[in-house]
C-alpha cells in the first residue's frame, strides 16, 4: 500500500535524552533500532543548546542536576515542547516544581525498559496524528488564503470565526473573531439550525443570492471536521444586475417591439390583398411585410439568445423538413444574394434537393430556421462577388448533416473565437452573434457546429441535427 509523507517522514521522531540515569541511556541503541533520531547530554547547559538546535518531538530526563530551571529555559525557547520526566518517587521535593509546566508526563525511575518503549511508541502515534493536524490546517490556511472571495472557517460549538482569508478581510465589514461570524444575521434561525447542525456524516448546503451587506452573495457550507464549517461566499451581485438586465431587454423585446411590428405586418398583408393597390405599389406593400417579418424574425432571434444564454429555454422539439426550414433561411437571404449576384445550390448528396425531398429531422423548427439563417447570412457574407454556396445534406441512422461551402476564408486571427459571443471581422455591420447562437441553437437541439477553412478550399461550415427518435 502507498503511505503518505507523514508517515514516511513525520512518523520517526528526534528524541533528545539527558541526565544520568543508566536506564535511560540503554534506550538510545533500541530507539535507532527503530529509526528515531537520538542524541544525548548530561549537563544543563548542554541539554539547552542541543534542544535549541534541533527542536526535538521528545525530552527524556532523568537525574539532571536543576531539572525545573533546565525545562524552563526550553520552554522559553518552544512553550510547547513536550517531555517525559523519569522521577524517583520517594523524593517528591526533586519534581514537584514540574507540577506548574503544562503538557508534560511522568514516570518512575523503576520503569523497565519495556515501558518505556511503550511509552515512546504511545507518544509517537499521538506525534504522528498532532502532525497531520498541523498539516491539515496549514493546506487549509493556503487553500484558503489563495481563492479570491471570502473564505471563512467557523466553529458551531463557539458560535464564532476560527479564520478568515484576506479577501474575508478585504470584501466584508470590520469584524471582530469574537462576535457572531460574518452572514450570520442574514440568515434565519431555521436556516442557521439546518446548515450549521452537527451530523455523524458531513454535508454540504448551496445558499443562492443571499442578500447581505448591500450586496448579493452565493454561500458554499461545507463541514469540514466536527463542529467546524467552511463558508465560502461569491459576490453575484453584477451576474444578478446582467440577468435583471436581461429579463427588461425580453420583456422590451417582446412587447414594446415585437407587438408593433406584428401589426405592421398584419396591415401589410391587407395592402397586398384587400386594399386594391395599383400594380406599381403591389411590390411595395410586399416589401413592408417582408421587412416587418425579418424583423419579427430578428427580434425572436434575440429573444431566444436570452433564453439559451440563462438556461430557461427547453426547445419544444419535434419532427420536421429540414429542407423547409433551409428554404426558409435561403429566403431571408435574397437581397445580400442579389446584391452579390450569388448563386445558393441544395445537394442530398449529389443531387439536387427539391420540394418533394422529405429530409426528417427533430428539433424546434422555429429554432432551427433560425440557426441556418445565420450560418447561410455568415456564408453569404463571407462569399466572394458572383460565386456559388453549396448546401450539402447527408445522414446517417441518428443525425442529419449539413455542410454549408463558400469560397471565402475565415481569418486566423477569429479562428478560434468563431463562435464566440462578438466574434466579427470586417463586417461594417456585424454583431457577432450570429455563429454564436447557431451553436447555441445546435447544442440545444442536441446538435453541433464545426468547421473547416483554408485559402484554396473556403469554408465548411458543418451542423449535425438529430432525426428523430426511435420508438
Amino acid at each position: 500500500m502507498p503511505h503518505s509523507c507523514l508517515s514516511d517522514v513525520h512518523a520517526k521522531l528526534n528524541v533528545l535524552i539527558t541526565g544520568k540515569s543508566p536506564v535511560i541511556h540503554t534506550l538510545m541503541p533500541l530507539l535507532h533500532d527503530l529509526g528515531h533520531a537520538v542524541s544525548i547530554t548530561r549537563s544543563p547547559r548542554e541539554t539547552l543548546f542541543t534542544y535549541a538546535s534541533q527542536q526535538s518531538d521528545l525530552i527524556i530526563m532523568a537525574e539532571q542536576d536543576d531539572t525545573c530551571q533546565t525545562f524552563s529555559s526550553i520552554r522559553e525557547v518552544n512553550e510547547d515542547a513536550e517531555a517525559l520526566f523519569i522521577i524517583d518517587t520517594s523524593k517528591p521535593e526533586s519534581f514537584e516544581p514540574l507540577f506548574d509546566f503544562p503538557n508534560i508526563s511522568f514516570l518512575p525511575s523503576t520503569v523497565s525498559k519495556e515501558k518505556l518503549l511503550t511509552f515512546i511508541k504511545n507518544f509517537q502515534a499521538q506525534h504522528l496524528r498532532k502532525k497531520k493536524h498541523e498539516e491539515d490546517a496549514k493546506l487549509y490556511g493556503l487553500i484558503m488564503q489563495s481563492l479570491p472571495f471570502p473564505a471563512l472557517l467557523i466553529s458551531t460549538k463557539t458560535e464564532q470565526t476560527i479564520l478568515a482569508n484576506k479577501a474575508a478581510h478585504n470584501q466584508l465589514p470590520a469584524f471582530e473573531y469574537e462576535q457572531a461570524p460574518p452572514f450570520m444575521s442574514a440568515l434565519s434561525d431555521e436556516v442557521r439550525h439546518n446548515i450549521f447542525s452537527d451530523l455523524e456524516s458531513y454535508h454540504l448546503h448551496y445558499l443562492k443570492s443571499v442578500n447581505a451587506y448591500e450586496r448579493f452573495w452565493d454561500l458554499t457550507v461545507d463541514q469540514v471536521a466536527p463542529s467546524v464549517f467552511m463558508l465560502l461566499a461569491v459576490d453575484v451581485t453584477e451576474q444578478r444586475q446582467q440577468m435583471q438586465l436581461r429579463e427588461e431587454m425580453e420583456r422590451i423585446a417582446r412587447h414594446d417591439l415585437r407587438s408593433p411590428t406584428a401589426n405592421i405586418v398584419g396591415m401589410s398583408r391587407i395592402l397586398e390583398t384587400e386594399a386594391g393597390l395599383d400594380e406599381e405599389f403591389q411590390p411595395l406593400a410586399e416589401i413592408v411585410r417582408k421587412t416587418s417579418e425579418r424583423m419579427i424574425r430578428q427580434i425572436d432571434t434575440s429573444l431566444t439568445l436570452i433564453r439559451l444564454e440563462t438556461g430557461s429555454l427547453k426547445a419544444d422539439a419535434h419532427p420536421f423538413n429540414l429542407y423547409t426550414a433551409i428554404s426558409a433561411a435561403i429566403g431571408d437571404l435574397s437581397q445580400l444574394v442579389e446584391e452579390k449576384n450569388l448563386e445558393i445550390v441544395s445537394l442530398q448528396g449529389r443531387e439536387p434537393i427539391t420540394e418533394e425531398c422529405f429530409i426528417v429531422c427533430y428539433g424546434e423548427a422555429s429554432l432551427i430556421i433560425t440557426m441556418f439563417s445565420n450560418l447561410l447570412k455568415n456564408a453569404a457574407e463571407a462569399a466572394p462577388e458572383h460565386s456559388t454556396i453549396t448546401i450539402n445534406i447527408t445522414e446517417d441512422s441518428r443525425f442529419i448533416t449539413t455542410k454549408i461551402h463558400n469560397m471565402g476564408e475565415i481569418p486566423v486571427s477569429i479562428r478560434e473565437t468563431f463562435f464566440d459571443r462578438y466574434a466579427t471581422y470586417g463586417k461594417k455591420k456585424g454583431t457577432g452573434l450570429g455563429t454564436y447562437s447557431a451553436r447555441l441553437i445546435a447544442s440545444a437541439s442536441g446538435g453541433d457546429i464545426s468547421f473547416t477553412t483554408s485559402e484554396e478550399k473556403g469554408t465548411t461550415l458543418i451542423t449535425t441535427i438529430p432525426k428523430p427518435p426511435i420508438k
